[in-house]
């Protein structure tokens, strides 16, 4: 299992990074949401050193914190605009954060 958390925290900082580096289409999306580009580079942030310290197995509770916070944020707009497609995808990542913040290892 731990393999996959290794692999979700590296695909959520990859995310993270898109996101930091201007992608026009996530730009379009936190708009939409109602955020400023200062919001999204923020969740952006929390992001990519969220899956990054998910990634490393002694970090993992910290990122996946991190991660699930932003997570839970973002899925509250996206539920708020009535937006099911992003919802149901953001979703999946806060499940996936909270299951790598509550899974057994190191405390």
């Amino acid at each position: 299992m731990s393999f996959l958390y290794t692999v979700l925290g590296a695909a959520i900082a990859l995310a993270g990074s898109d996101k930091l580096a201007g992608d026009r289409a996530y730009a379009g999306m936190f708009r939409h949401l109602g955020w400023s580009r200062g919001d999204m580079q923020i969740a952006a942030a929390c992001e990519l050193s969220g899956g990054l310290l998910m990634a490393g197995r002694s970090t993992r509770r910290h990122g996946a914190a991190l991660v699930a916070a932003s997570s839970a944020a973002i899925l509250y707009s996206e539920l708020r605009h009535d937006n099911s497609k992003l919802a149901t995808a953001r979703g999946f990542i806060l499940v996936a954060a909270l299951a790598a913040l509550l899974a057994p290892g190191r405390r």
